[in-house]
C-alpha cells in the first residue's frame, strides 16, 4: 500500500523526470539536424499526400513519426492495405477515435497516446514495485528506464508505450491475483504487439504459485483471452486478405519472415561486425543490435533466482519470441516493453559504487544520443 505522502513523492519525481527526459531527447535532436543528413524516404514527409498527419507540424514534432510510425498513422486514417498486417491494431484503433473526435493532426496524437500511456505505465511500476516490496528502487528504476537508449520510443508514434502500459498493468494484476482483469488486460496488450503473447506463461505460473484459497483462481480461464485476442485477428486478417500467413510473410520486407535458430542469426552479425569498417553506420547499428541481445541474456543469467520466477520466464519468452525471426533488428527497443528488465537492472545498478552508477548512466545517454540520432535522421536504429 503506498500511503498519500509517498504518492506525492512519486508524483513530483515522475514529472520531473519525465519533462527532463522529454527536454533531454529534444535537445539530442536539435543536434542531430548538425551531424547527418536527413534521409526523407523513411520519415513522415516521404509521401506529400498526407498532409494532415501533421506535416507542416515543427520538425522536433514530426520527427517522432518515422519509420515504422508513419505506417502506424496511415492505418489510423486509411485502415489495413497490403503490406501492414503486422502492424496490430490497437494503437492505431485509439489515434483514429481520437483524431476524428477532437480534429487534430494524426501524429500529434499518436504522441499525446503514446506519452499518457508512458505516465500510466509508470504510475503502474510504482504499484509494482510497492507489492514487491521494492517501492525504495523507484527513483532509481524511473532513471534506468529514461536513459534506456530506445526510450525516445516511448514519445513516438510508436506503440510501446501503450504495450509497456498494458503489459505491466496485466503483470500488476497477476500479482495480486485479479486474473480475470490480466486476461482482459493482457488480451489488449496482444492487440497491440505480438510479445503480448508472453503474458499467457505469465498468469499460468502466477496462477501455479498462487495459494489455492483464493477464489479469484478459478478466474485463471481468463488467461485464454489473450491467445484469442491473437487467433481473432488472425481470423479478421484471413477473411480481409485471403491468408492469415499475410500477418507474416509480409514481414520478408524486414527479413523476418522465417523461423531461424537463433545462434544462426548471432553468427550473422559476428560476420558484419567483422567484416564492415568501424566507420560504416552499419556496423555500429550491428553492435547495437547484438549488444542488446546480450544484455538480456546477461540479465536472464544475473537474474535466475533473483526475480520472480513468472517474471523471469515473461522476459525469456519476449525475448525469444523475436529472436526466431532471422533478425535482431527491433531488438534494441523490446526491452522498453519488459517491466522485469527494468527492475533486474535498477537492482544492479543499485549495488555499483557511485563510479560505477556514473559509468552506466553516462553510457546509457551516449547510446541514446546515438539512437536518436539515427531515428531522427531517417536512418535505421531498433
Amino acid at each position: 500500500m503506498i500511503s498519500y505522502d509517498q504518492w506525492r513523492k512519486i508524483g513530483r519525481i515522475l514529472i520531473i523526470s519525465v519533462l527532463l527526459w522529454k527536454a533531454t531527447t529534444l535537445i539530442f535532436a536539435a543536434i542531430a539536424t548538425q551531424i547527418l543528413p536527413l534521409q526523407l524516404a523513411f520519415t513522415i514527409w516521404r509521401d506529400g499526400q498526407y498532409k494532415d498527419f501533421g506535416l507542416y507540424l515543427p520538425y522536433l514534432v514530426g520527427i517522432w513519426g518515422n519509420f515504422d510510425g508513419f505506417f502506424y498513422l496511415a492505418i489510423a486514417r486509411d485502415g489495413y492495405l497490403s503490406g501492414q498486417q503486422p502492424f496490430f491494431p490497437l494503437y492505431p484503433l485509439v489515434i483514429r477515435i481520437i483524431t476524428t473526435r477532437f480534429d487534430i493532426p494524426y501524429v500529434l496524437t499518436a504522441q499525446i497516446v503514446s506519452l499518457v500511456a508512458f505516465m500510466a505505465a509508470l504510475i503502474v511500476v510504482a504499484r509494482l514495485l510497492a507489492y514487491d516490496k521494492k517501492l525504495f528502487l523507484f527513483p532509481l528504476m524511473i532513471a534506468v528506464i529514461l536513459t534506456f537508449p530506445t526510450s525516445y520510443s516511448y514519445g513516438a508514434t510508436y506503440n510501446d508505450a501503450l504495450f509497456f502500459f498494458l503489459a505491466t498493468l496485466t503483470l500488476y494484476l497477476g500479482r495480486t491475483r485479479r486474473f480475470a482483469w490480466a486476461g482482459i488486460v493482457g488480451a489488449a496488450a496482444t492487440l497491440t504487439r505480438l510479445n503480448g503473447l508472453a503474458l499467457l506463461p505469465f498468469l499460468l505460473v502466477e496462477y501455479a504459485i498462487s495459494p489455492r484459497s483464493l477464489p479469484d483462481k478459478r478466474r485463471i480461464w481468463a488467461a485464454l483471452f489473450i491467445p484469442l485476442a491473437f487467433l481473432g485477428y488472425a481470423i479478421w486478417i484471413d477473411k480481409e486478405f485471403g491468408s492469415w500467413q499475410t500477418l507474416f510473410s509480409t514481414m520478408s520486407v524486414w527479413g523476418q519472415d522465417k523461423v531461424i535458430f537463433p545462434l544462426q542469426v548471432v553468427w550473422r552479425y559476428i560476420k558484419i561486425i567483422l567484416y564492415h569498417p568501424p566507420a560504416a553506420l552499419s556496423y555500429w547499428v550491428a553492435v547495437v543490435e547484438l549488444g542488446s541481445v546480450a544484455l538480456y541474456i546477461w540479465a536472464l543469467i544475473w537474474s535466475f533466482k533473483k526475480i520472480r520466477l513468472s517474471y523471469w520466464i515473461f522476459v525469456a519468452v519476449s525475448i525469444l519470441i523475436p529472436s526466431l525471426t532471422g533478425s535482431f533488428a527491433g531488438m534494441p527497443r523490446y526491452g522498453l516493453h519488459l517491466y522485469p528488465l527494468f527492475l533486474v537492472l535498477a537492482l544492479w545498478v543499485s549495488k555499483q559504487s557511485n563510479l560505477g552508477k556514473t559509468i552506466y548512466f553516462l553510457a546509457a545517454l551516449a547510446l541514446l544520443f546515438f539512437c536518436i540520432t539515427l531515428f531522427t535522421r531517417g536512418i535505421f536504429i531498433a
